[in-house]
């Protein structure tokens, strides 16, 4: 038999600081680089103005680059906010696009 427990202990929860709520995922994302490198990663969690994703050398990240997320069909261009091991917390800079929208512009 359970008993009903009351309890007065209140809930201490961390001040949310993000101006966008997270939403957790796991996607399959490709970083592509000014230079052309590709760095192949997968996102953790998405938000109206940032992504945390996870890359074996995040470190290899700076200035502005765009984040592909071909299972969604987008591309954003970000830069990178901060790094924890190997996860990477971005900034979107512009809105997102089509992915498709892109690669059917003749060059």
């Amino acid at each position: 038999m359970i008993e009903n427990i009351e309890t007065d202990l209140p809930i201490d929860r961390p001040q949310e600081k993000r101006k966008f709520g997270r939403r957790p995922v796991f996607k399959a994302a490709v970083v592509a680089l000014e230079d052309g490198q590709r760095l192949p990663g997968a996102i953790l969690d998405l938000s109206e103005g940032g992504a945390k994703i996870k890359l074996a050398e995040p470190e290899r990240l700076n200035g502005e680059f765009y984040l592909e997320i071909p299972g969604d069909d987008l591309i954003v261009k970000c830069r990178l906010i901060r790094i924890e091991g190997v996860i990477a917390g971005l900034q979107y800079v512009r809105p997102p696009r089509r992915l498709s929208w892109l690669k059917r512009r003749p060059t």
